[in-house]
């Protein structure tokens, strides 16, 4: 149906400006995305033309386009059918894009150090300590995101939705996006809390947050703004001695023993 007057937007076709966002963010061209998604090597440029995608099409290429984690699975499992050259390319693309954002950098560094064998919401407990010792530490944010407020006990949960929508995998790089002193706050949050299984670590957040000053957004969700959190874990690391990152360790060793005392002292 070339040139039809269809209104792309209100039927939820994805449009030729976005396809070529598509082309432009991965650097990648139309008969190579087309290779890629194993359809007709003119599919994409008939797409940018006016012809008009079918619905299983246009989705296929809309989450392309919102999820560059999906696009790095497509593009390793189908390398073979670029050249070197495309393939190297359109993979340093979609990695910046996925790194530019720190929270996705620090999540990966985590996944990557597991070999992937962790499940979303457990990244989602590490990732709130290390933003959490960072402003205590350091006295400055691991990354913009604000921790929300939930009853899924989920801190980031657009980071969340998405893996649970694309998957945990590691991706071969990624820590030339973050600092020397950053990895080493990664680390060390690893093994301070990696120890704890996830009930645990939803107990202990659960206690925190119960302590701390619930805030607003700008769309007025629930969230644990940064000084809030900033300042409560100043609180624990004087309380725990906590003086750099070999001492993490003490404050989950010893939370989770007084959050079980006062669980076995509870009378209902």
């Amino acid at each position: 149906m070339k040139g039809s007057k269809i209104d792309f937007e209100s039927e939820g076709i994805i449009t030729a400006d976005e396809i070529k966002l598509i082309l432009d963010r991965y650097r990648i061209g139309k008969k190579p995305l087309a290779k890629l998604l194993g359809w007709g090597e003119t599919t994409i440029i008939r797409y940018m033309e006016g012809d008009i995608p079918t619905n299983e099409y246009s989705n296929k290429l809309k989450t392309i386009l919102d999820e560059p984690e999906y696009y790095y699975e497509l593009l390793c499992k189908r390398k073979d059918c670029l050249t070197g050259v495309a393939y190297k390319k359109s993979k340093n693309a979609v990695m910046t894009k996925i790194m530019s954002s720190k929270i996705y950098a620090t999540a990966y560094s985590i996944v990557n150090k597991c070999n992937a064998e962790i499940c979303p919401a457990y990244i989602q407990y590490l990732l709130y300590y290390a933003q959490a010792f960072s402003l205590a530490l350091y006295d400055k944010e691991l990354f913009q995101e604000e921790c929300t407020l939930n009853s899924e006990q989920i801190p980031f949960p657009k980071l969340y939705e998405s893996m649970k929508r694309c998957g945990v995998r590691a991706i071969e790089e990624g820590e030339e996006f973050l600092t020397q002193e950053e990895i080493a706050l990664i680390e060390a949050i690893m093994e301070a809390f990696s120890w704890y299984g996830p009930k645990a670590l939803e107990a202990m957040m659960g206690y925190e947050k119960s302590m701390l000053k619930i805030s607003r957004d700008k769309y007025n969700n629930k969230i644990i703004a940064k000084d809030t959190l900033k300042a409560y874990f100043k609180e624990i690391l004087e309380h725990y001695q906590i003086k750099d990152l070999k001492d993490i360790g003490r404050y989950p060793d010893q939370r989770i023993m007084d959050i079980k005392e006062m669980n076995n002292n509870f009378i209902p």
